[in-house]
């Protein structure tokens, strides 16, 4: 079925392009190569590895992702884009790549050469008032859903190497200020639907490659969702939603599931002041009749000050997440849906994995069971330099009743974060930045949990 799916896309795009293929006006080449090194220090387990003998440790690695994409313009209303990507690392230890049941240990990933986007554009077809994207597609930058709250990271076991779905998007052109979108998507658990040129390893449990293909998400998932997009006045835009997803069981999740989910984001500018908030309520069925529900929502105040030196920004908000009431037959906790991605901090954001495995796999950021509020302040010192610094209180909406137990106290305070971020753009093309984030853990951990430490170095440069 998915091979005739990609049959039909490649059916579709020759009916579509054979009859302006010799109008084509324009090749849009390009490529980006970026450079990482990270150091992880505790922040998986927070010490819990060191006191059971685990042999998951530290990790202190280089990464480079590097791509190179064509968009192909053939008139006003049709373009092609297509994008190659891989992201190879270097692991200087402890922690290596793991291979064949542990008998083997690995300093270098040699990844996967895999087509990270490839999708058709249509504008108005046959002058009607929508806009068709087909294809493999990323919801980035301008094609952002709100923050990413919930709409994100299509293929979050690869960390940022990639974050496409696969996805048919229609936006329905009401008017300049008034959109909507329907969007199908399909992202199982490894590439099926599109070959790579180069092979990944395969660790033999299908845990982190599945058939020489790197794990995407924890398992096939699919959904669709309803997202509007509406300017009420020069001051305020709101954006209600509706989305589903399906998660089936696999080799790392015992049963499937699907939710429902209903949403509002709002922003609201007035002078120097922005207020933005967002909130979801969710409700499905896991296949052993085991409902489910969860609430999730933020809020943030910004305040600029564009005439003070060094241009402050101060940020004040709140985020909250329910947690799973163990009092009750009853799932109640948040489901990140498709945003398994670093929204407000990296560390946690992989502190989560022993937490979360139950539900959603061994991948990180499954966003759930937190109350946070956090304070940003960002200011620029010099020209397109930027330093920003946070303050977050993480704390749990319930206790851990997550395995392994010993990881975890009886208590709901998970620490204090502190996150540093400096970034300067050296030039058109070049960039770069250093990140800094440490957790003191709370007694949501166990009482002989460690500080945590991340650290990341990038340089990133666009041809």
């Amino acid at each position: 079925m998915r091979k005739n799916w990609v049959v039909f896309f490649l059916f579709f795009c020759f009916l579509v392009l054979s009859p302006v293929i010799s109008l084509a006006v324009e090749h849009e080449f390009g490529g980006s190569l970026r450079f990482r090194y990270e150091l992880w220090d505790n922040i998986v387990s927070l010490g819990y590895q060191e006191e059971i003998k685990n042999s998951n440790k530290d990790r202190n690695f280089f990464r480079l992702r590097a791509q190179v994409w064509d968009k192909i313009t053939f008139n006003n209303s049709t373009s092609f884009y297509v994008r190659l990507a891989t992201e190879p690392k270097y692991h200087m230890g402890p922690n290596y790549l793991i291979l064949k049941d542990a008998q083997e240990k690995r300093h270098f990933d040699q990844d996967e050469i895999f087509i990270d986007n490839l999708y058709l554009d249509l504008k108005k077809p046959l002058g009607l008032p929508v806009n068709l994207r087909i294809g493999r597609q990323d919801f980035l930058g301008k094609d952002m859903y709100g923050e990413g709250f919930l709409i994100l990271e299509g293929t979050p076991n690869d960390g940022s190497r990639s974050f496409y779905f696969n996805a048919l998007k229609a936006t329905l052109l009401f008017n300049p200020n008034h959109t909507v979108d329907i969007v199908l998507v399909s992202n199982p658990q490894r590439d099926v639907y599109l070959p790579v040129i180069h092979p990944s390893y395969d660790d033999g449990k299908d845990i982190s490659y599945i058939q020489h293909k790197k794990r995407l998400t924890g398992s096939n998932e699919r959904g669709f969702w309803v997202y509007g997009r509406h300017k009420l006045s020069e001051k305020l835009n709101v954006e209600p939603y509706y989305i589903y997803k399906k998660e089936e069981k696999s080799q790392v999740i015992s049963h499937a599931s699907y939710i429902h989910t209903i949403g509002m984001r709002a922003v609201y500018k007035l002078g120097a002041y922005t207020l933005r908030g967002e909130i979801a309520k969710q409700w499905g069925e896991y296949s052993n009749e085991v409902d489910r529900s969860g609430l999730g929502g933020y809020a943030f105040l910004t305040r600029k000050f564009e005439k003070c030196p060094v241009k402050p920004e101060v940020e004040i908000g709140y985020v909250y997440l329910s947690g799973d009431d163990p009092k009750t037959q009853k799932n109640e906790g948040f489901n990140p849906l498709f945003s398994r991605a670093p929204i407000w901090n990296e560390l946690i954001f992989y502190t989560y994995i022993y937490e979360t495995s139950s539900k959603g796999g061994p991948i990180p950021g499954y966003w759930t069971n937190l109350k946070a509020p956090m304070i940003t302040l960002k200011f620029y010192p010099y020209k397109n330099t930027e330093f920003k610094i946070s303050y977050q209180k993480l704390m749990a909406d319930e206790k851990a009743t997550s395995s392994p137990s010993g990881m975890f106290g009886n208590g709901k305070n998970r620490g204090d974060l502190l996150a540093f971020l400096l970034q300067h753009r050296f030039n058109q093309k070049l960039s770069g930045f250093l990140q800094y984030e440490i957790l003191n853990p709370g007694d949501f951990y166990f009482d002989k949990s460690k500080s945590a430490n991340f650290f990341r170095a990038q340089l990133f440069y666009q041809f």
